[in-house]
């Protein structure tokens, strides 16, 4: 794996969490495929839901990445990584250290994420 496609995929990931702390539902569309569904601690989001939610009634005030671990195949990446953050989400505290792993596939020159799981750490 090259180290260039790596980095670009660090970078999309804090792009993603940045789109969402901001609202920006512009930017979440372009990194989000069509068939994007999320498992996390917030439940089960499909696309339209997160575009949503990342909108208004989520609300990040601080998220970091611990670790970021990628790995790729061909078109395809796993990113399995360690995320902290402090949020909620139409006032339900989603504050939480988590693990978290990314699918993500290049279609027509760019990533974007189809898949994301992630779990509350130590549970």
């Amino acid at each position: 794996m090259s180290a260039v496609v790596a980095s670009e995929l660090v970078e999309l990931s804090h792009d993603l969490a940045r789109a969402v702390s901001e609202h920006d539902v512009p930017a979440l569309e372009e990194l989000l495929a069509d068939e994007f569904t999320l498992q996390g601690a917030a439940g089960q989001l499909d696309r339209d839901e997160l575009l949503a939610a990342a909108a208004g009634p989520y609300e990040i005030e601080e998220f970091a990445y611990e670790e970021i671990d990628p790995e790729v195949y061909g078109n395809t990446a796993v990113l399995v990584s360690r995320y902290r953050q402090v949020a909620t989400l139409a006032g339900r505290d989603l504050s939480h250290d988590m693990n978290v792993t990314d699918i993500w596939v290049r279609r027509e020159g760019r990533w974007q994420i189809v898949r994301r799981h992630a779990t509350v750490a130590g549970r």
